[in-house]
């Protein structure tokens, strides 16, 4: 995740001999070709590196994450949750608390849901890029993890801003090692379960996490359960205050009650009591927040985050938000990472210090392409959380900065084949440049097929880009005409109301039926309706093909009459 220049060698004998020039092809390809440079004081002659030998042109592109096929469904999900969003706003029927946090947590089960998707495709056992998937894992496991916590710090309501309770369920969720390995050994044969070599790894974790209980289920089926040592264990496990805003307890009263708990189990410790078992000893010297005790433990913690929430559980159990980014960095301390820490450690770390405008810098250069930041600054901006801002950083705009994401995000997806049409719904919701990219990027969307020229057509006319359609209609009737599909040519022309455009095809129709002497496309002529009325040759033309229907029915005095009004409004062709 860490950002890094990638060169590209191309194995080319005449760019290495005469040089290389680029440039950009259509939304997100440059093309690299062999090119001698010329300067203006020299004499316009052919390069001497010309030849009839053949030369190439090398296409390159950014490797889209969002383009592969798996991860096409959390595209596609996470773009309906955006236009509901914004529909809700639009109509301001949002309701920022409720609505919110619902928008996020829908967010957040896409991801989830991607993941298990992916962990699916890799445990298939005929599969080649089991290495490119799992890193993908890595990249929105890292998403899934920021987005949590951040959705706990800026976009939750935290009562009383007690912070811990948010925080454990945030490592819990992201740690379940230990809640697995507790419910496997409660699960099983309970004789002898201390015999099993994870159990006091499971202890030890599970008490890290601030799963007391589990704790103490497990303890009860240690075989020495019944020792005094144990039992004073449990009981002391049991008394153990823990804070609850539901409780009713006051975080001045909860706080007096957990310092009369410690003092009394520190009590117990200084006597002795625990000490002919060490693993319980242990157990109660970190519960008191003994130092030693914690850093005999601190490898039993895979990250920082995960130590941080069990010492602060057992230290500062009615910390406050605003107070994370202190025990945070003391935790990093402990854990000797400070000079260690990656990418999402930066993330969290900013995260946990309210560093919103850190965090959104940091999150740009993960590598899922703009997803997470696109969609998290637009719930941020929606919350109001992003124009607090405003006011801390010089030149900052709330508004800007969220639409610089999605429009980004809507330029990637207008590269790919299929998912152009999600990639416009993007660029819709930015206000200021958004129509002139969409005005830019549709006719340079690759057709490949009528169906999609049908369906640039919709979007454009839908935009109102009505000059838009008429290009598109007018490229796609030449193709039928060269294809000789006259008819189908004509319908595009109708569709681009071009009238010198359908007078042309109108032309052709003419200039077939004078060589063979038949009318071609008799179905379309027969439907044309009011769509004659685009040009006095089609017009024409829809009457003259009435002429021969008549003539051919043998209404000889219609068809005369029909034919003598022709002659006498002057819109026949020379």
């Amino acid at each position: 995740m860490e950002r890094e220049i990638k060169t590209f060698l191309i194995s080319d004998n005449l760019c290495r001999r005469a040089g290389i020039a680029a440039t950009w092809l259509p939304i997100n390809q440059i093309s690299v070709f062999a090119y001698e440079k010329r300067s203006v004081s020299q004499n316009d002659i052919p390069s001497h590196f010309a030849s009839n030998n053949p030369s190439s042109v090398y296409h390159l592109r950014q490797s889209i994450v969002l383009f592969h096929s798996i991860l096409r469904k959390l595209v596609n999900e996470s773009n309906e949750v955006f236009l509901t969003l914004q529909g809700l706003a639009a109509n301001k029927s949002l309701e920022q608390k409720l609505d919110l946090l619902k928008f996020s947590r829908q967010y957040r089960s896409i991801i989830r849901a991607c993941l298990e998707n992916l962990q699916d495709e890799i445990m298939k056992s005929k599969i080649d890029n089991k290495e490119e998937l799992q890193n993908y894992i890595t990249i929105f496991y890292s998403v899934e993890c920021i987005w949590h916590l951040c959705e706990i710090l800026f976009i939750d309501v935290i009562p009383g801003n007690v912070v811990l309770p948010y925080l454990l369920e945030w490592v819990r969720f992201h740690f379940p090692k230990h809640e697995r390995n507790a419910a496997v050994m409660l699960g099983g044969d309970l004789v002898g379960l201390e015999s099993n070599p994870d159990f006091w790894k499971t202890v030890i974790g599970s008490l890290l996490q601030g799963r007391v209980n589990v704790v103490r289920a497990l303890l009860r089926q240690h075989s020495a359960s019944d020792s005094s040592a144990f039992k004073l264990v449990d009981q002391v496990l049991r008394a153990m205050p823990i804070y609850s805003v539901v409780s009713g307890v006051s975080i001045n009263e909860f706080n007096l009650q957990w310092r009369q708990w410690t003092v009394d189990v520190q009590s117990k410790i200084d006597a002795k009591l625990f000490v002919s078992e060490r693993y319980l000893h242990l157990i109660m010297r970190l519960v008191v927040g003994d130092e030693n005790a914690w850093a005999e433990v601190q490898d039993n913690c895979e990250t920082w985050y995960e130590f941080l929430a069990g010492w602060l559980f057992y230290s500062e159990p009615t910390v406050k938000s605003f107070e994370l980014g202190l025990f945070a960095k003391r935790s990093i301390t402990k854990m000797q990472m400070k000079n260690h820490l990656k990418h999402l450690d930066r993330v969290l770390l900013a995260a946990m210090e309210f560093d919103m405008f850190q965090v959104i810098k940091e999150i740009q250069y993960m590598t899922e392409n703009g997803w997470f930041v696109s969609h998290f600054t637009d719930l941020l901006y929606h919350s109001g959380r992003l124009s607090t801002l405003e006011k801390e950083v010089n030149n900052f705009s709330a508004e800007k900065l969220r639409e610089s994401f999605i429009l980004d995000y809507g330029v990637t997806l207008m590269g790919h084949k299929s998912l152009w049409q999600v990639g416009l719904s993007y660029l819709d919701y930015c206000p200021n440049d958004g129509n002139v990219a969409i005005e830019l990027l549709l006719p340079r969307i690759y057709i490949d097929n009528e169906a999609k020229a049908q369906k640039i057509v919709y979007e454009a006319k839908n935009r109102e880009l009505h000059h838009i359609v008429q290009s598109i209609c007018k490229a796609q009737g030449m193709i039928s005409m060269k294809r000789g599909r006259l008819g189908n040519a004509l319908t595009w022309a109708l569709k681009s109301q071009d009238g010198p455009f359908t007078s042309f095809l109108a032309d052709k129709f003419l200039q077939k039926y004078i060589s063979s002497g038949k009318l071609v496309s008799t179905d379309f002529l027969d439907n044309l309706g009011s769509c004659m009325l685009a040009s006095d040759r089609l017009i024409f033309l829809g009457k003259y093909y009435e002429f021969h229907k008549l003539y051919q029915a043998e209404a000889y005095r219609e068809a005369a009459n029909l034919l003598i009004s022709l002659l006498a409004s002057k819109i026949i062709p020379k």
